[in-house]
């Protein structure tokens, strides 16, 4: 019996002898024909065979340890044993043990665990490093057969724990292990015990080196270890060990799926204490260290999802686990052991590239090797061409065969624990430099000058990556290695060094710098500016970062990357090899929501700790991450977390910051390291001074020192300057910061201290020196300028409170400034920007404070000190003049010494002749002559020094006249020493007896001017005056009072021109201040606006939320609105969610919550202020030559509030105010026309002076709108579209006025506006039309097979052109090309009707008579409404009715009407559609906020029509689309409550249906829609057209005639002056109802009903007419491609085949352009997206790892991918991309070749994408995944609407398949158990098991309009199948069931000449033909003959 089974296996090795071979690592010597080998071979095979028929457990126990110990001696004799089928045996041996089990503790069981040892023993000696054993058993053996061998030994409890050891030391390959699990249960429940035991097998725990085995024990661990808890303890003893172990062993578990496992353990004992809580300690040491290593995105998802509880917290112990998986950095690697490699071999390479080539790879060292270790070898044959090996020490080392020795390369060093990315390029030959390079880490570290590698032989080329021949103990890994056939620059490894050890790709993307992190960014923009010219343009890095490709596909010899399979050949890998699949957090987060998920992690924070660890998060997230980083970007994310921090800022800690401000740059560690990675995060978040200064006072200096660690500590702070501040304006956001209240006193001189810092570090005109220098000229003087005006005594007000902070603040700057000009450097700037000089004087004003007055004479002696023209300039400015005005009112000490200070002759001047300005002397001297004045009376007190101010004037000057010689000498001015004549005689004429001071200061005035007339530089008069005054005996009792005298000697001229130079400096002041204000005005709006928009986007953020959502239970609940995107016909049915705010918005909004932080006063404009022009003009004495000036010119843009809303590089050409329509809602708002965008931006108007205001703000009535209130809520909706998306627009009516229009987009949306008056209109008409022309608007090529007419016109509808399109129309109904229900909405369309208008809506007819029974009989013509009668006139009573109204109106001289109410108005509109908003809203609105009777609404269509058909005092109304079209419009989904009816005591909810529907409001749609289509119908509607749009429309014999103001021309309501009357006008019209447009004068002439009706008159038979006629072609089209056909494009420029063109796997073409596709491939190394044109790439687009794909329309590609994700991307046909386009290639842009840019990105599903169905008929997208369901998704916002799901129990729920119906918006779906039919709102029709019939292949029958729908499936027996649904099987009385009915299946396995055709893989209806595509490659058509 054993023989017979082991047959097969001998079979196997008779069969592959090579097996023996594949000993590629040695294990063995090779036969050498040695007889003693032969023999001890024998030996082995004769013992196994004696093995086979031993039955006894003792016996075979011993012949098992015989044969481990001859493997031990003569390792030779494993391949023996392998091929005497030993392994098979073992398995055997143990499966038969479990039966032979005795009681615990008996010999029998003591003799099975013997057994059961020695087993694994050999086992474990067999495979050990043996290759070719270890092959064999994986494949032939398998881990799973050995686990169902040993599964009763571990069930029982005997044997349990030395199986389990077994199974460990198997996995070791160390026997000591074997009683690893029996020994520590012995020492439990003494946990200590057990953790000192477990020591003792730690060295034994070295590295797994059998995974398989492993995983064997891991899952029979799992199944008893919640049961045994010793066990649970042992285990994860085992797995703390082995988890912070080695490298291998954590990757080993990763892989082994242990983390999922025991993360479920810990979140079910999370809640346990005691004992217990070491457990979840040390399991959450484990589970750190796995999510370390990485996690699968399932296992992500499950960690963030319990990171928030359901009460919306978040639980701290995920958090920070999650914290700790988000350090995680491990890309996909091999990871390599001792004697190891990865073998590559090419039979194409036969010698070196000619040109030179390049080896490049990432690695990891664990540990370094203990001797030479070879890192990669290129081999011809049998001896290495280049080896590259790595010492013991870290140091590389080259050997080279043309060179005969090992060169070391000392500076070329790898070290361990770090990623290190290692390049060796070799060249040909270079003369001038060295042809050797290697570089670490893209750092070129040593160059060798070495020969070129010749070869004679012709041998294949290997290039191994390890060492596959020394047995060396190293533990190392390797993420990718490539060898390209060319030299690469010495600056490109660089670049590739950048891109990360994650990527993997072949550098075919065009746009390569997307890959790099900011980080990586940043350091590359470093080394090009460091190189700077040095750097040639065509370098390598320069093109790779302009978008050239350097490496092309075919220069890629090699690429050795770990994953499944590579395209340039399979990877063989030799010895102690792993393949570790692992995956980062960051890349889970992207796969799973993006940067949207980061941000509404921190936005969960609720305490501090909390804070820091979900930005740790965020931050690790981003940081190696450039897919998350593009995302941030994408969503304004930055702007986002600064406004979530803003409302956090009290919990944000040290921490936080650090985490914050190390993600932007900062090094806290190594400050010298600091930079700016990211500019716009740091702009957002480090520059939002209001967001740090409502922090703590710690954090706040920590932001505000940030800056010193940039522009001081840091040495790249001129990098740091020039490349990343300074285009941020931060002196402006400072200034800005200072002058609002943001931050406290205390902080205020950090703020300024940052200011310099930052002004010093870029102190040009515009960045620094005209923002300060303004800033301190507008709020220097603000208090003095204010108080004047009041009396000194007021009390001090708050808002001089504030005046007083915002001159304090002032102060300050202007001392930091004074601070900054003591710079040599700094100061020369500022001289060379402004007149320094008149600077001074400009802030000094008319009344400075003390320190204002010091800090300005600072500034001037510094001016005086640099500049020898300063002083001239001085004085020319009348400064000296001004000086003696001002300063002398506020001397005091400080006043006084800063003067002291400009004097000449100052000791700190070294008293040199050139020191100080002799001028200054007059203003001491006027000084002093002013305070002997006041004491003289002769002055105002408080406008002159005190008398100690006299004292320390006269002291000064009297030590400076003794000490100094050039003081001495100014008084050689006359004009100076009169001033002191002027002194003298005022004191000299004090009448009171002199004080003590008095005395004082009369002695030291007389030594002064005794010193001074003793002097030999004052002239002889004066010098006699001085000592006639200081002699008291010298003067006369009768002198004339000398105060009169000095009077008239000082100049009137003078003082004259001081006077007039003080005002204009005022002036100039005052000119400052307007502009300032201004300035701050606007940045104030600016900031409001930016708010605003913010909030917009927090919204985006979290509206992002839906149902599958990864916190489903804090996501936002879903109502739903009709969608205002249309289909067909402008039919509207599509749903859209609109998210429900569950907390109400309690943000203060608009102006005051953006002033409320600001100084007042700051924003007080004056009026006239505000009236002046906006640009400031400067006077022009600014400076003599008229060069400098400081105020800037501040155009104000009136249009800046709108500008954020432009795309890139947008101007707008023309803007205007309008109102956009939706049903009766109207929004205010602006159209604008851009160059490349047209935009409708809500919310936002132009007043008067055009400026753009808050739509809340204009004026009432601006247009005239009744009915509805005009919607002018702040919350701005903007939309744009692109100008190549305009496909059309109309002239429109409103109001029966001629001021609108409406435009239509290919995207299916349409947007009505009104304009102000009709003028407006035809400007903007006229804009359209120029765009139209330019654009060449005629429709695209149609996609051939699309049936669905959009019946949009595409001009403006002039008479002729809608004269044409009616014609058209017309014969298209008539000879049955288009449904009456198309025929019947062109009509409403070209007169005038819109869906977007609920007065003008369109109107179709009521059609039945019969809503009764319970089944319609079609045939009968008593089920119809009679449609040649109004709807007034049904009945004779009713008739009589209307006619007697007309005749009594006809009797008192009125306009007749035959009826008082309308068939068609607003109110009718709302009145149907009241169950689906916004028609809720509107009704509501309509009646006055509240609901009407309960009775009065719609509730039953029986009952409506009785009211319109029958009842005397009934409505005439007629019907609306939706009654053919929408069945959601019945049904009460949103469970409103709408009362209960008085009639029937029921409680109104859904529409009443009737009986013939069944109760289903689809049922009840379609059967509707079948009778409008009917033959009844069809023969009388042209009856019921001219009631409506034709020669009846007033016809009074038809009793036909409506109000008069409902019909057009009857009023013009321009011509009404009085607005109360012509408000009523408006109201009338606008309630009661609009005539159409008369579109015929003649009788309507009748349809053409010859024939099958449902066909055009041209067809004579159809599928659904004709199925069983169907038959295929006799030959196949004579395309036949190579695999399976899996996509059908038509291309009707191909003449072949008609134009079909089957296309492979991967491939699909690009609409009308037979020469362009895209391609991907299916296989995970290669996961790039190509676009190919003429079979030329002229686009690659990498790691986007397609799946599937499918053109929406011409311009819209959507893809699925790998990674869980659809995309939507924008095709640019034929033209330049625009910029931030993925991928395109930089030779390539100048031609006419199309490019892919992304626009959207989609995420909802958990697993891979396999199929993508869009319709832009419809605008959705449908997708399918491995996760059980499709999603339907919203084309045009790319957003979720939808889930389809197929079953997540099943197994088989992958959907594969899907297909949507352009008709009607049916969504198909298929997995591998189900066939599902739902519509466009994803509401499930029917569903088939298709277990038994698989499905292959899926498509729709289209047609405009068909009776019945006809859905074809392919299978994979070759058949296909024809399916119809209905729900004719509903049982009586039951709520109709709908079910798929087969009407036909077509069987057909073979093709022509008996070809296999497979399984059907595509299929397309083409008019009513079907082509099918089938596995074999061929193509089919299956056509109805004629």
């Amino acid at each position: 019996m054993f023989r017979s089974l082991l047959a097969p296996w001998q079979n196997h090795e008779e069969l592959t002898p090579v097996l023996s071979a594949v000993n590629i690592t040695g294990s063995g010597a090779p036969n050498s024909g040695n007889g003693g080998e032969n023999v001890t071979q024998q030996s082995m095979r004769d013992m196994v065979e004696e093995l086979k028929v031993t039955e006894a457990v003792v016996a075979k126990t011993t012949l098992l340890q015989r044969i481990a110990n001859l493997i031990r001696e003569v390792p030779e004799t494993k391949d023996a044993f392998r091929g005497s089928d030993g392994f098979l045996l073992l398995v055997h041996v143990l499966s038969t043990l479990s039966t032979t089990i005795g009681r615990r503790g008996s010999q029998q069981t003591r003799d099975v665990v013997a057994c059961i040892k020695s087993v694994f023993a050999l086992a474990s000696e067999a495979l050990k490093g043996h290759a070719a054993n270890l092959e064999f058993f994986e494949e032939f053996i398998g881990y799973s057969s050995l686990s169902d061998a040993v599964d009763l030994l571990v069930c029982n409890a005997v044997t349990a724990d030395v199986t389990l050891g077994c199974l460990l030391a198997l996995s070791f390959g160390d026997f000591f292990l074997a009683e690893f699990f029996s020994s520590l249960r012995t020492k439990l429940p003494d946990t200590e015990a057990m953790h000192v035991y477990f020591l003792e097998f730690a060295p034994d725990l070295a590295s797994i080196s059998l995974p398989g085995a492993f995983s064997i024990l891991w899952s029979f661990v799992l199944r008893t270890m919640n049961k045994d808890r010793a066990l649970r303890l042992i285990v994860y003893r085992l797995l703390e060990h082995l988890t912070h172990s080695t490298h291998r062993n954590l990757a080993v578990l990763s892989m082994q799926n242990v983390l999922p496992h025991l993360f479920k353990s810990w979140k079910a004992n999370m809640s346990s204490t005691g004992d217990d809580g070491s457990e979840h300690r040390i399991l959450g040491k484990i589970l750190r260290r796995l999510f370390e290593m990485g996690a699968s995105t399932q296992d992500s998802r499950d960690l963030l999802q319990c990171t928030a509880k359901q009460d919306g917290s978040v639980d701290v112990d995920m958090l920070e686990l999650l914290r700790s998986s988000a350090k995680s950095r491990w890309p996909q690697h091999f990871s390599l052991n001792g004697r190891s490699a990865l073998a590559i071999s090419s039979t194409e390479m036969k010698a070196l590239p000619a040109h030179g080539f390049t080896f490049m790879a990432w690695i990891w060292f664990e540990r370094m090797p203990s001797e030479p270790h070879k890192l990669f070898s290129i081999s011809f044959g049998s001896s290495d061409a280049v080896a590259l090996s790595v010492g013991s020490n870290g140091a590389l080392a080259l050997r080279s065969r043309a060179v005969r020795k090992v060169e070391m390369l000392p500076k070329s060093k790898v070290t361990t624990s770090r990623w290190t990315h290692v390049t060796l390029v070799h060249h040909t030959h270079r003369s001038s430099h060295p042809s050797v390079c290697v570089f670490v880490d893209g750092v070129l570290s040593d160059s060798l000058q070495w020969a070129y590698p010749k070869f004679d032989e012709a041998s294949p080329a290997t290039l191994m990556v390890g060492d596959d021949v020394a047995a060396v103990e190293s533990s190392w890994c390797v993420a990718s290695a490539y060898l390209l056939s060319v030299a690469l620059d010495d600056d490109f490894p660089r670049f590739i060094h950048h891109l990360g050890p994650r990527y993997s790709e072949s550098f075919q993307d065009q746009t390569l710098i997307r890959f790099l992190t900011y980080e990586a960014s940043t350091s590359l923009n470093m080394h090009i500016t460091a190189q700077g010219a040095a750097l040639p343009e065509n370098s390598q890095l320069k093109k790779a970062i302009r978008g050239d490709s350097i490496i092309s596909d075919s220069s890629i010899i090699f690429r050795v990357v770990p994953q499944p399979h590579d395209k340039k050949g399979q990877i063989v890998t030799q010895g102690d090899v792993f393949t570790v699949c692992c995956q980062s957090l960051d890349l889970a987060v992207w796969k799973i929501g993006g940067a949207a998920l980061l941000l509404r992690l921190v936005a969960l924070a609720q305490t501090p700790h909390e804070l820091s660890r979900a930005l740790g998060v965020f931050s690790d997230c981003l940081r190696n991450s450039w897919q998350n980083s593009d995302d941030m970007e994408r969503l304004h994310g930055y702007d986002v977390l600064a406004s979530t921090l803003r409302a956090r800022s009290h919990l944000i800690n040290m921490t936080s910051f650090e985490t914050l401000f190390e993600f932007l740059g900062l090094n806290f560690r190594s400050p010298d390291l600091s930079t700016v990675v990211n500019t716009i995060a740091y702009r957002a978040v480090a520059l939002d001074f209001e967001l740090w200064s409502k922090t703590s006072v710690d954090i706040q200096r920590a932001h505000l020192e940030h800056f010193a660690f940039l522009l001081r500590a840091s040495r790249y702070r001129k990098f740091t300057i020039k490349m990343r501040l300074s285009k941020l304006g931060i002196v402006r956001k400072l200034l800005f910061a200072i002058q609002s209240a943001w931050y406290p006193q205390e902080s205020l001189s950090l703020v300024v201290n940052v200011l310099v810092l930052v002004a010093q570090s870029s102190f040009t005109a515009e960045e620094a020196i005209k923002p300060i220098v303004s800033y301190i000229a507008a709020n220097i003087a603000e208090e003095s300028r204010s108080s004047s005006s009041s009396s000194p005594r007021s009390s001090t007000s708050h808002r001089d409170l504030l005046r007083s902070s915002t001159k304090d603040k002032a102060e300050q700057v202007l001392e930091a400034l004074v601070s900054m000009m003591r710079i040599p450097s700094l100061h020369s700037k500022l001289a060379g920007t402004l007149p320094m000089p008149r600077i001074c004087l400009l802030l000094l004003g008319s009344h400075p404070s003390t320190h204002t007055a010091c800090q300005v004479l600072s500034m001037l002696g510094l001016n005086l000190h640099a500049s020898l023209s300063s002083g001239k300039n001085f004085e020319s400015a009348s400064g000296w003049g001004i000086l003696k005005t001002v300063l002398p009112r506020i001397w005091d000490r400080s006043v006084h010494d800063a003067a002291l200070d400009i004097l000449p002759g100052r000791p700190g001047d070294g008293s040199s002749n050139a020191s100080g300005s002799p001028q200054m002397l007059s203003v001491f001297l006027f000084a002093l002559y002013q305070g002997l004045s006041a004491g003289n009376n002769n002055a105002e007190p408080g406008e002159a020094p005190s008398k100690d101010a006299i004292i320390w004037i006269l002291d000064d000057l009297t030590k400076l006249h003794e000490s100094s010689s050039s003081f001495r000498r100014v008084f050689r001015s006359q004009s100076t020493a009169q001033l002191l004549l002027d002194s003298l005689n005022v004191f000299s004429s004090m009448t009171e007896p002199p004080g003590t001071l008095d005395a004082k200061i009369s002695a030291k005035l007389t030594h002064f001017g005794s010193l001074v007339a003793m002097d030999k530089h004052i002239s002889t008069s004066q010098k006699q005056q001085i000592f006639d005054i200081v002699r008291p005996d010298a003067q006369p009792k009768g002198r004339p009072d000398p105060v009169d005298t000095s009077g008239s000697r000082l100049d009137l001229v003078h003082a004259d021109t001081v006077r007039k130079a003080s005002a204009r400096f005022e002036e100039w002041r005052n000119t400052i201040l307007v502009s300032e204000r201004k300035r701050f005005r606007q940045t104030l709006l600016d900031l409001q606006e930016k708010r605003r928009r913010i909030a917009s986007f927090e919204e985006s953020v979290s509206a992002s939320t839906t149902e599958r959502d990864i916190w489903p239970h804090i996501a936002r609940k879903r109502v739903w609105k009709l969608d205002e995107t249309e289909g067909p016909h402008r039919v509207r049915k599509k749903m859209e969610s609109l998210l429900e705010l569950l907390v109400q918005d309690s943000r203060p909004t608009g102006h005051e919550e953006a002033s409320s932080a600001f100084d007042s006063g700051l924003l007080s404009l004056s009026q006239s202020e505000l009236a002046s022009p906006n640009t400031v003009v400067v006077p022009s004495w600014t400076d003599e030559d008229g060069d400098h000036q400081l105020t800037e010119e501040i155009t104000e843009d009136k249009l800046r509030r709108v500008r954020h809303q432009l795309e890139p590089g947008d101007v707008i050409e023309a803007v205007s105010t309008v109102c956009r329509i939706a049903g009766v809602d109207s929004y205010l708002g602006m159209l604008i026309f851009g160059r490349t965008h047209v935009y409708m931006l809500e919310g936002l108007v132009e007043n008067s002076e055009g400026e753009v205001i808050d739509a809340g703000n204009a004026p009432e009535g601006l247009f005239l709108i009744s009915g509805s209130a005009v919607d002018v809520r702040n919350s701005q909706r903007a939309q744009r579209w692109s100008l190549e998306q305009i496909s059309g627009f109309s002239d429109r009516m409103f109001l029966f006025q001629d001021v609108g229009f409406e435009i239509f987009f290919k995207d299916s949306r349409t947007l009505l506006v009104i304009f102000l008056d009709g003028s407006r209109r035809q400007v903007a008409s006229q804009m359209l039309s120029s765009i139209a022309l330019k654009m060449k608007m005629s429709d695209p090529s149609p996609i051939p097979g699309s049936i669905i007419p959009k019946s949009l016109l595409r001009s403006r509808s002039s008479t002729g052109a809608v004269e044409k399109e009616l014609q058209l129309a017309q014969r298209q109904w008539q000879n049955r090309e288009l449904s009456n229900f198309g025929y019947l909405s062109i009509l409403n369309q070209l007169s005038g009707r819109t869906p977007n208008d609920a007065t003008q809506y369109p109107v179709f007819p009521w059609v039945l008579h019969d809503y009764v029974s319970e089944v319609l009989d079609l045939s009968s013509p008593s089920v119809f409404r009679d449609l040649t009668k109004p709807m007034g006139a049904l009945t004779a009573e009713r008739r009589e009715a209307a006619e007697i109204r007309y005749a009594n109106l006809t009797s008192v001289d009125e306009k007749p009407f035959h009826y008082g109410t309308h068939f068609s108005s607003s109110m009718i509109v709302c009145h149907f559609n009241i169950r689906m908003q916004p028609f809720t809203n509107m009704f509501k609105t309509l009646q006055g906020g509240d609901w009407d009777l309960p009775d009065r609404l719609f509730t039953d269509i029986r009952r409506a029509y009785s009211s319109a058909s029958h009842d005397i005092r009934g409505d005439v109304r007629e019907l609306i689309p939706e009654f053919f079209t929408c069945p959601e419009f019945l049904e009460n989904s949103s469970n409103l409550d709408f009362g209960i009816s008085q009639t029937t005591g029921e409680r109104i909810h859904n529409v009443k249906l009737p009986a013939w529907a069944k109760g289903d409001p689809l049922l009840f749609i379609v059967m509707h829609r079948r009778v409008l289509e009917s033959h009844y119908v069809s023969e009388n509607l042209p009856a019921w057209i001219d009631l409506i749009w034709g020669c009846k429309q007033q016809d009074v014999d038809s009793a036909n005639v409506f109000h008069p103001l409902s019909y057009e021309g009857a009023i013009d309501l321009d011509k009404i002056t009085n607005d109360l009357e012509r408000q009523a006008t408006v109201g009338i019209i606008h309630n009661f109802g609009q005539t159409p447009k008369k579109l015929f004068t003649l009788p309507h002439p009748p349809r053409n009903l010859q024939g099958l009706l449902s066909l055009p008159v041209t067809i004579s038979r159809g599928v659904p007419e004709d199925a069983l006629a169907l038959a295929r072609d006799p030959k196949p089209y004579k395309v036949v491609l190579d695999s399976a056909v899996t996509n059908i494009s038509i291309d009707l420029s191909d003449g072949k085949d008609g134009g079909v063109r089957p296309l492979p796997c991967g491939v699909i073409d690009l609409p009308s352009s037979g020469h362009e596709q895209v391609e991907w491939n299916q296989d995970e190394s290669d996961r790039s997206l190509r676009l190919v044109s003429h079979g030329k790439v002229t686009q690659t687009i990498e790691q986007v790892a397609l799946a599937c794909a499918a053109f929406a329309d011409q311009d819209t590609l959507v893809t699925g991918s790998g990674d869980n994700i659809v995309r939507v991307w924008r095709v640019n046909q034929g033209q330049v991309a625009p910029s931030g386009f993925v991928g395109a290639s930089g030779r390539s842009r100048g031609r006419a070749s199309s490019t892919l840019s992304m626009t959207h990105i989609l995420r909802g599903h958990s697993q891979r994408v396999l199929c993508i169905a869009t319709s832009r008929t419809w605008s959705v997208i449908v997708s399918g995944s491995e996760d059980g369901s499709a999603i339907v998704w919203d084309l045009n916002r790319g957003s979720y609407r939808h889930s389809i799901w197929h079953g997540n129990e099943n197994l088989r729920a992958e959907v594969c398949l899907s297909a949507i119906n352009e008709s009607t918006g049916y969504i198909a779906t298929c997995s591998a158990s189900r066939l599902m039919l739902h519509t466009i709102n994803a509401r499930l029709i029917a569903k088939l098991d298709t277990v038994h019939t698989p499905i292959t292949s899926l498509a729709f029958h289209e047609r405009e309009y068909s009776h019945l729908d006809i859905l074809a499936t392919g299978h994979n027996d070759g058949s296909i199948t024809l399916w119809t649904w209905n729900a004719d099987g509903t049982p009586a009385g039951m709520q109709a069931q709908w079910e798929f009915v087969e009407v036909r299946r077509m069987n057909s396995g073979v093709g022509a000449c008996d070809i296999a055709l497979g399984s059907v893989t595509a299929l397309k209806f083409i008019g009513e033909g079907l082509c099918a595509g089938y596995a074999s490659g061929l193509n089919y058509m299956w056509t109805i003959p004629s």
